[in-house]
């Protein structure tokens, strides 16, 4: 045990006054004039002893009530609490979480920049020998060597403030291993954050005896929040020239409802939709608003509200594509027009083709919103795994199986349909009590898929038509074909809805927008080989050139970190733009809800992990390190609970023994 203030232990030499107090008694003595003292003598012996133990109990009390109060100004605290940060042969490492959230206001300027400033004034209570190593967010490959004390300084001066969210474990593991790496057999860490209650995960960090933690909170009191949590279309494919719907889910993380909150809609920076929401307190709120689109292309759309000073989340960028047409194929032997030829063919939002299953493009096929097979049969288990590919990147691929291991000749109608499904939503508004659905005279009995929900029951209970989602797309199953002889499908008046509905199902715009941290790789079906690929922010000098591969026609392009900030990017081959790209901020830090400083000291012991203080940022600016640290200590607190027992004791003493 080691002392703050060591010179106030002379003040142990108050020790002597009780002890002479009992030594010498200065009180007079009294004579008193008695007849008959025979009958005192044995009264005398028996006081003289209990009155001698009464005097030694009062002064051990006397003496403890002093010991216990001048330990308890002294600040008594474990001498190891400063070994590890104060030794040349520990390393000491600065966390700064420079997420989002970090951006609110503090009673100065912001979260992040207390947290900067107070990391300098640590970094300068250190000697100049310390090595450094400075964590944030962004786990920037140049922070990952030790550094002197100027250079943490200026590295702290330079750090970036637009950090993606980060769990708290994977900080602490990652300072865990570059020290080891380092060759540091001792290191302590100094976290600044604002310790969001939902990103506080400490789950599966090893035992780590050689490892300190320091837990500095940058706390806000402002912890309501409003956000834009998501937008998405109302139909799977925008229309040119008609009203079209998105939906906006708005969240009211605070104790507070909201009422009429503005949101607009804006599309190339000019407003085109306002509306107002009511959202009630730590709720959820879901409105719509509608848009008119005339030409095709990319447009840039963003949803705004205003909720100062948390901004992060206030906007949501998205990206609508207005195709010219929908490509559509049909893989067919047949040379005469088929019933889909006669669908789609003369549709001018469609591009129809068909093609022969010798002679099959896959570059076609991967373009394709709506990929048809009229006979199963004709497909190679190649070409089957194949389609299903393209359909997990979002087309709708259809299959007519003619190929079953046994096929019914009986003739049936189809008895029940999924109304309840989506599927049928917009479809078939009201059926009838008796409806006069499609006849099949053969079928196959087909078993559908775990995941596939069956659309289309015949009168045996055998499936028609299952869906079954494949990654962003849908594969349909019908049990029949569409020749006359097989069913009579091609002449009813489902047919063309149902068509029209699995072409806009893989026709959608897709995905409309990304999120910083989480998609971390994109596809792209619309390119060649051998191009010069880039990535550039709109409106800024910032360009980069992605990681990417291509397989079958397929570009995969891999972000991962290296986008800056959330906006509009530009996706460019040769110099063109090809492809433009929304990006948003994480929503996981829209809920501000932070863990008190006396909870953070049992989270942190409660995942094992060495907790030295949790010290406020400011105190390093008014006393040294080791001072704020031994503070921090509650040693003095039980030599401050003995000095008052001992009181306690005297006075009981003094009182009732007679």
């Amino acid at each position: 045990m080691s002392f703050l203030y060591p010179s106030i232990l002379w003040a142990l030499a108050a020790l002597l006054i009780p002890i002479a107090v009992h030594l010498f008694n200065f009180r007079r003595h009294k004579t008193v004039y008695f007849s008959n003292t025979a009958v005192l003598k044995t009264i005398q012996q028996e006081n003289a002893k209990t009155k001698k133990l009464k005097y030694l109990v009062t002064l051990l009390l006397r003496c403890l009530f002093i010991v216990g109060l001048v330990l308890a100004f002294a600040f008594p605290y474990k001498p190891e609490t400063a070994a590890k940060i104060n030794t040349e042969e520990g390393l000491v490492g600065v966390y700064i979480d420079n997420s989002m959230s970090m951006k609110a206001q503090s009673s100065k300027t912001t979260l992040l920049e207390d947290a900067r400033e107070s990391a300098r004034q640590l970094v300068g209570k250190f000697a100049p020998s310390t090595r450094f190593l400075l964590m944030t967010n962004s786990f920037e490959v140049q922070n990952e060597y030790p550094m002197n004390q100027e250079e943490m300084m200026d590295q702290i001066d330079r750090m970036e403030v637009d950090g993606l969210p980060v769990k708290m474990n994977e900080v602490i593991d990652r300072f865990s291993m570059l020290a080891k790496r380092q060759g540091f057999n001792q290191a302590t860490l100094f976290a600044y954050s604002d310790f969001q209650k939902n990103m506080l995960d400490l789950s599966g960090l090893p035992a780590d005896t050689a490892l300190q933690v320091v837990v500095v909170p940058t706390q806000s009191e402002q912890q309501a929040n409003l956000s834009i949590d998501s937008v998405w279309l109302a139909s799977p494919v925008v229309q040119a020239g008609l009203a079209n719907e998105v939906q906006v889910l708005v969240s009211n993380r605070g104790g507070k409802a909201v009422k009429g909150l503005p949101v607009n809609l804006s599309m190339e920076g000019k407003v085109v939709a306002s509306a107002t929401v009511d959202v009630e307190e730590n709720n959820s709120a879901q409105l719509s608003m509608q848009f008119v689109l005339q030409q095709p292309g990319f447009t840039r759309c963003s949803v705004t509200l205003s909720d100062y000073p948390i901004v992060f989340d206030d906007v949501y960028h998205f990206v609508l594509e207005l195709r010219p047409s929908l490509e559509v194929v049909e893989v067919n032997a047949e040379k005469d027009n088929t019933p889909l030829s006669m669908v789609f063919n003369e549709d001018p939002l469609f591009n129809y083709t068909k093609m022969d299953p010798a002679r099959i493009d896959l570059g076609a096929l991967s373009k394709a919103q709506l990929v048809v097979v009229g006979h199963a049969s004709s497909l190679n288990e190649t070409m089957r795994q194949t389609l299903l590919e393209n359909a997990a990147e979002g087309t709708s691929v259809v299959f007519f199986h003619d190929d079953g291991k046994a096929v019914d000749t009986n003739t049936m109608s189809v008895s029940d349909l999924a109304l309840q499904h989506e599927f049928f939503n917009d479809i078939i508004l009201d059926l009838p009590q008796h409806p006069d659905l499609p006849k099949v005279m053969r079928h196959v009995r087909l078993t559908p898929e775990a995941n596939a929900t069956v659309l289309m029951h015949l009168d045996n209970g055998d499936p028609l038509l299952s869906m079954r989602t494949v990654g962003k797309g849908s594969a349909f199953d019908f049990a029949t074909t569409l020749e006359e002889s097989w069913s009579t499908l091609s002449s009813h008046s489902l047919f063309v809805p149902m068509m029209l509905k699995m072409a806009f199902l893989g026709g959608g715009v897709g995905q409309i927008a990304y999120t910083l941290g989480e998609d971390k790789s994109l596809l792209f079906s619309d390119f060649s080989g051998g191009e010069d690929l880039k990535v550039r922010a709109e409106g800024t000098d910032f360009e980069a050139i992605p990681v990417h591969e291509l397989r079958n026609n397929r570009l995969y392009v891999y972000f991962k970190d290296l986008l800056p900030r959330a906006g509009f990017y530009d996706l460019m081959v040769n110099d063109d733009v090809v492809h433009l790209m929304a990006w948003n901020d994480s929503r996981k830090e829209s809920d501000l809800t932070m863990v008190g400083q006396a909870e953070l000291q049992q989270v942190f012991a409660s995942a094992g992990i060495d907790v030295v203080a949790v010290l406020a940022a400011d105190e390093f600016a008014n006393r040294d390190l080791v001072q704020a640290m031994a503070r921090k200590s509650s040693l003095w607190r039980w030599f401050v609970l003995l000095a008052l027992f001992a009181a306690l004791g005297e006075i009981l003493v003094l009182r009732f023994w007679k």
